[in-house]
């Protein structure tokens, strides 16, 4: 059965930088970062890619056996689902299309790397501050009452 996923916004934003991926869960307050195949997975998630998709072109793309590169990706879209930065949807009937570079095989693999998700709670408290409702009616920077003393 394919399967098709979708980013969890607005809770979950997301920037690619020179190949690595970063993105916030502004509900939980975690931040994440992958690099390389990490990245590009994500990039394929965003553009609405399938699950048998993203397999089909990881497989043409990259020199691995491609029971381990399914392997790997499913496991990476396992951990972008646990933690809450994309949801499973019915997939489209259809499919994206391929484009020309994600078509077929390709003479020139790269190398394949299993994707790592890394994981980062230390801006947890910072990332769930919500300063706009920590004021009074007056607003921000005058301090509540309670803090004015």
């Amino acid at each position: 059965m394919d399967r098709s996923f979708l980013i969890n916004a607005p809770s979950v934003v997301s920037e690619i930088i020179d190949g690595e991926v970063i993105i916030m869960n502004l509900k939980s307050g975690s931040y994440y970062s992958s690099e390389h195949i990490g990245a590009v997975i994500w990039s394929w998630i965003e553009s609405g890619k399938t699950e048998d998709e993203m397999n089909r072109i990881a497989v043409a793309r990259y020199d691995a056996p491609p029971l381990t590169i399914s392997h790997d990706l499913a496991a990476f879209v396992g951990q972008l689902l646990d933690g809450g930065l994309v949801r499973e949807v019915a997939a489209p009937h259809g499919g994206a299309a391929l484009n020309g570079d994600d078509a077929g095989p390709r003479a020139d693999k790269e190398v394949f790397v299993t994707p790592v998700l890394c994981t980062y709670t230390d801006m947890r408290d910072l990332l769930l501050l919500d300063p706009i409702h920590d004021v009074d009616s007056v607003g921000w920077p005058k301090p509540k009452e309670s803090e004015a003393g």
